[in-house]
């Protein structure tokens, strides 16, 4: 499919990367008041960092316990060192240079954005190789670097893993839908990309699944293209294993998890590739049947495995936990959320920019007439039907189905601005043009945003940042961190900002395999002063430590009215409580806690 004005190959480089600047420029502008203080808005944020810090303070490459959660044993991390390293790397470099302050933020700042580059760039080529000509391509740039859904992965100090396993994803479609080789290369790049995505996050376990479905769908009706087939399967299991075992040490390799790639996938991962890579040279490609036999034993053998190993992994890595942590910690993450527990404005924000990229992907895809970009734009569609009922059940994993649907939302924009364009009345000519901005990702959400939320804005001071931002920065917890380093009682939503701004442990972080120390908070926090005592004290914690009018302890208040949380909101602290007070200005409200009588 070919658009209008013709672009040079260098001239939208140019024009892309000057987009990617612009949006760095926007995103810097508007974090500002968050980098200036490093101020944290989302606590894996705040986590990660310091265990980048320990990595480069000496803590083994292939240890990932964070020792100062619950010590001494400390909390497995279920996080991998694939996002660590390019931020340890940079942080590396920098500090000998700038000092560790500087260098903290400019890593912070850059890692995200050069993302959010590579992204934009990926984007760019997937929409080309679906035969979209270079304005066009580059208008699913514009709608990426607009795109909020996507943005909010990569703006500065976001450095989760999620822009990077959007990253691996997108690179991982665009092998995919090269369909014009067959020589096993482009298998190769989409199973490696896949296992760095397991790496990172087992969120990617359905799009490893469905791209390995589309390479067998393809070996099937196609002869010819078993070499992506075999390909895709050797890289994602040798490849997924290189980086389990190249990032743990062997003890915890061997655990079975299910929140991450372990051998709870590995060994059915493996039995799959075992069982098509043997079979094949005894069925040949012949005929269908020949060649759809060993996939579907290999399939069969794989699921049986996995039900056989890992059974309980089928229930999802909360399933397991405490009622009183699933309840009160896990219900209320709601980025983790279906879609049928999230307020209607954000459902629709959810919804509307997928099906519109829907739209365009089917217009294109009944517009094209080769078969190579026919057979590209259907396995397009199959991925963002796959990210789509990702989405819906996880909200997080709606940027990825929202990237997925850039080259739709662009190919939708340019047909509607074209049946724009040829009508005759200038006045009607020019507001129907102008009005196909609501058929983008940012256009949608903006009119959707208007109609649908009713919600009052959230409280802040001149500097724009919430209210519930200012307990949680260097600046506000200077007091806490000149006490000697102990072991402090925090609420879960708290507790990592404590671990990156002072020297002190926690007794648990919002991360679930520390099911003990997120039960005796919760437990701690919503039972009666009297009743949590016991709790408090028995943790071997040395201070209390709470910001009043957060939102976890307002939602305990309320929840628990006679709790600990509702009294300390109230300031009245029970007598085994003994305020420390802190630095004129620092928000946060610190208690000693008295040991009970020998």
């Amino acid at each position: 499919m070919k658009d209008g004005p013709i672009f040079t190959a260098s001239g939208s480089r140019l024009i892309l990367i000057g987009l990617w600047l612009a949006t760095c420029v926007t995103l810097i502008a508007a974090t500002w008041q968050f980098i200036v203080p490093l101020n944290f808005r989302d606590p894996d944020d705040a986590l990660r960092l310091v265990q980048v810090r320990d990595l480069l303070a000496g803590q083994s490459w292939f240890d990932v316990t964070q020792y100062r959660i619950l010590p001494p044993g400390g909390t497995p991390m279920h996080w991998s060192r694939l996002v660590d390293l390019p931020i340890a790397l940079m942080l590396a470099a920098l500090e000998p240079l700038l000092g560790t302050p500087l260098a903290e933020r400019i890593t912070l700042v850059t890692i995200p954005l050069i993302l959010l580059l590579l992204s934009a760039l990926l984007v760019y080529a997937i929409a080309r190789r679906l035969a979209l000509g270079r304005g066009t391509a580059l208008l699913a740039v514009t709608l990426l670097l607009s795109a909020l859904s996507i943005l909010i992965q990569y703006a500065p100090l976001r450095i989760d893993h999620h822009g990077t396993q959007v990253l691996y994803g997108a690179l991982a479609i665009w092998a995919l839908i090269r369909t014009d080789r067959t020589d096993g290369r482009l298998g190769l790049i989409a199973g490696a990309a896949t296992a760095a995505w397991l790496q990172v996050s087992a969120e990617g376990l359905p799009y490893a699944v469905a791209i390995g479905g589309l390479y067998g769908l393809r070996h099937m009706l196609v002869p010819g293209r078993w070499r992506d087939m075999r390909n895709y399967v050797a890289a994602l299991t040798g490849v997924s294993a290189l980086f389990l075992f190249g990032t743990h040490d062997l003890a915890d390799a061997l655990v079975p998890w299910c929140d991450s790639l372990s051998p709870a996938y590995l060994l059915p991962l493996i039995l799959v590739t075992g069982v098509m890579l043997g079979f094949h040279p005894l069925t040949g490609d012949a005929t269908l049947v020949r060649r759809a036999l060993p996939l579907v034993l290999a399939a069969g053998a794989g699921a049986a495995s996995f039900l056989l190993v890992a059974r309980d992994c089928l229930a999802g890595p909360f399933q397991s936990l405490d009622p009183i942590v699933y309840q009160l910690w896990y219900l209320a993450v709601r980025e983790g959320l279906p879609i049928w527990d999230q307020k209607p404005d954000l459902q629709a924000i959810i919804l509307v920019p997928a099906l519109l990229g829907f739209a365009g992907s089917a217009l294109a895809l009944a517009r094209t007439r080769a078969a190579n970009e026919r057979e590209a734009w259907a396995c397009l569609i199959v991925m963002q039907i796959v990210a789509f009922a990702v989405s819906l059940s996880v909200m997080r994993a709606m940027a990825f189905a929202h990237l997925l649907a850039l080259p739709g939302n662009a190919v939708l924009v340019i047909a509607l601005m074209r049946q724009a364009q040829r009508l005759r009345l200038p006045p009607l000519r020019v507001l129907l043009t102008a009005s196909c901005v609501l058929a983008t990702p940012i256009g949608a959400s903006a009119i959707i945003t208007a109609l649908l939320n009713s919600g009052e804005p959230e409280a802040g001071n001149a500097s724009g940042v919430p209210d519930r931002f200012h307990c949680t920065t260097y600046a506000t917890l200077r007091g806490l961190d000149a006490l000697p380093p102990a072991l402090l009682f925090t609420p879960l939503d708290i507790g990592a900002h404590m671990l990156v701004y002072t020297r002190h442990s926690v007794m648990a972080t919002g991360h679930h395999r520390n099911a003990i120390g997120m039960k005796e908070v919760l437990q701690a926090f919503t039972a009666t002063p009297d009743a949590a005592r016991q709790i408090v004290t028995d943790s071997g914690a040395h201070y209390l430590v709470l910001c009043l009018g957060e939102n976890e302890i307002e939602r305990y208040r309320t929840l628990y009215p006679r709790s600990l949380s509702a009294a300390l909101a109230r300031g009245r602290p029970p007598a085994w409580l003994e305020p420390v007070p802190m630095r004129p200005g620092e928000p946060v409200k610190v208690y000693r806690i008295a040991r009970p009588a020998a």
